[in-house]
């Protein structure tokens, strides 16, 4: 009687662990291939973040037209652009040092034309970029003078941003036409007295200071699909 307990036993506790030893393989294989999906998936995201970055260089490399500030990941026009209090317009009596000024803010918008459509370029032919688009902000600011009131500096800086927009336009880049469809979506905006970055007051030459928030800021923001 015991040996036949026994001859019953052993077969049993060994289709048992054979059984477990599957689940758990199971198991392995399952949470590998689930893990290794994921590694595989971040390498791709990794790879489309750093092709983006380097596409992006060009505008960072152009010291003379932009300055890149990396704590608020965006452009800078390198040079000063000084309107006359109250003013929006790009003429002679509204713009300061206008021949000037009017050439390096069209030499801008050449060269960004070009980082675009190289950004264009990239996307169509490489497949890896299909869902990367881009948000062009272009800001206007105006600054805090005692003359100025609140409401009408901050439609003020908008005023500076949409003058921009339509020279450029006017010079024949248009970063809402046809071809930019679907890679770009364009926005004009007015940051008043507000924004991070504003060159602080100075109590001895209040004007001298203030007057240097006039001024443009580009941003060209990456919209990476969540499900690349």
């Amino acid at each position: 009687m015991k040996d036949k307990k026994n001859d019953f036993f052993w077969p049993s506790y060994t289709d048992l662990m054979t059984s477990m030893f599957f689940i758990m393989l199971v198991l392995y294989i399952l949470s590998y291939s689930r893990l290794k999906i994921k590694v595989d998936d971040l390498d791709r995201k990794l790879k489309v973040f750093t092709m983006v970055e380097e596409n992006l260089k060009p505008l960072k490399r152009d010291t003379t037209l932009f300055r890149y500030e990396s704590k608020f990941k965006r452009y800078i026009l390198a040079f000063d652009v000084e309107f006359g209090i109250g003013k929006h317009r790009f003429i002679p009596n509204e713009l300061i040092n206008y021949n000037i000024s009017i050439t390096k803010i069209d030499d801008v918008g050449f060269k960004l034309k070009s980082v675009i459509d190289s950004l264009n370029y990239k996307r169509k032919a490489n497949p890896e970029l299909k869902d990367v688009s881009y948000l062009l902000v272009i800001s206007g600011y105006s600054s805090h003078l005692p003359l100025g009131g609140m409401v009408n500096d901050y439609v003020l800086s908008y005023m500076r941003a949409l003058t921009l927009w339509d020279r450029w336009r006017f010079k024949g880049i248009d970063f809402e036409a046809k071809e930019y469809e679907g890679l770009i979506d364009l926005q004009i905006a007015g940051n008043g007295w507000g924004g991070v970055g504003r060159f602080k007051m100075d109590p001895h030459n209040f004007y001298n200071n203030e007057v240097k928030n006039q001024r443009f800021i580009i941003q060209v923001i990456p919209k990476i699909n969540a499900t690349l």
